[in-house]
């Protein structure tokens, strides 16, 4: 790669021209090189990761509020997004699986505690789950906003995202919801957290905690 000044008899010059030299500025460096055709590789594992990421990306997409707060909170005054986050670290855990039980449903932000326990069992009625969360003793002036959660149809992240996507929050001790709109009889995952309101008034989120049941027949 070389150094130029005044390329092209100019004070700047960036892109190629025709299939022979590229131009750019690398840290305020000028440079030219010659053009390399860009590679588009298609391994089965390059592909694999590919559908992933899409596959993660719809996920985002349809996400409910419920579940894109609590990432944003996470991304916020950081050189990322939710959506990035939501992505990289789902991606990181699920990796060649060929389901979502390692699903990460909430990053955790600001230190808020996980509940001590978290269940989600086959509901009662057709297309439901009920979810429960046992609250953890909280930290001096904090407080439980919301119980939230989410359930998902369990399936192959390499494939296309099938849209099903229900979430719901309790704010009332004990902490109860019923998840409904799943369908019958799917085999679902189900990721809950607690948001929180510490002393200062801001909010806090904690990381998920993941079961699976099967929807109501």
């Amino acid at each position: 790669m070389a150094k130029v000044t005044g390329p092209l008899m100019s004070f700047g010059a960036s892109g190629q021209i025709g299939k022979g030299i590229v131009m750019g500025n690398w840290r305020g460096v000028k440079y030219a090189r010659s053009y390399v055709k860009p590679a588009n590789p298609q391994t089965n594992a390059q592909q694999a990761n590919r559908a992933l990421f899409a596959f993660m990306r719809e996920m985002w997409k349809l996400a409910p509020s419920i579940v894109a707060d609590a990432w944003n909170a996470f991304a916020a005054g950081r050189p990322f997004t939710g959506m990035n986050k939501w992505v990289g670290e789902n991606v990181r855990v699920i990796g060649s699986a060929t389901d979502l039980q390692d699903l990460i449903g909430s990053p955790g932000a600001r230190g808020g505690l996980p509940p001590s326990a978290f269940a989600a069992v086959t509901g009662g009625g057709s297309g439901e789950i009920n979810v429960t969360f046992t609250a953890p003793t909280p930290p001096a002036g904090w407080t439980i906003a919301k119980a939230q959660c989410f359930a998902v149809h369990d399936q192959d992240p390499h494939g296309i995202f099938d849209g099903v996507f229900i979430a719901n929050e309790d704010s009332t001790s004990p902490y109860a919801i019923t998840l409904t709109g799943l369908g019958s009889a799917k085999p679902c995952v189900v990721c809950g957290w607690l948001k929180w309101t510490k002393p200062d008034g801001s909010l806090a989120y904690s990381v998920s905690l993941l079961d699976t049941a099967t929807s109501g027949a």
